[in-house]
């Protein structure tokens, strides 16, 4: 389901990965609601690059390494 359209494109790559994350536990609500509100500032390219805005707790990437 990709539409040819750049940003939104775009958008729906991350957006699917993001509500994987949420389903998984991999982030939480309040996470996944930072991501969407601040999207795309919160953008990293579906984990390509650094967002340039932050929206994972620190405790979150603590968890990951």
């Amino acid at each position: 389901m990709w539409f040819n359209y750049g940003i939104l494109n775009d958008f729906m790559k991350e957006w699917i990965l993001r509500k994987e994350d949420l389903k998984s536990g991999v982030i939480t609500r309040d996470e996944y609601f930072e991501w969407k509100i601040n999207w795309p500032q919160t953008c990293d390219d579906c984990g390509k690059h650094e967002p340039k805005r932050e929206w994972r707790s620190a405790n979150a990437k603590l968890r990951d390494t």
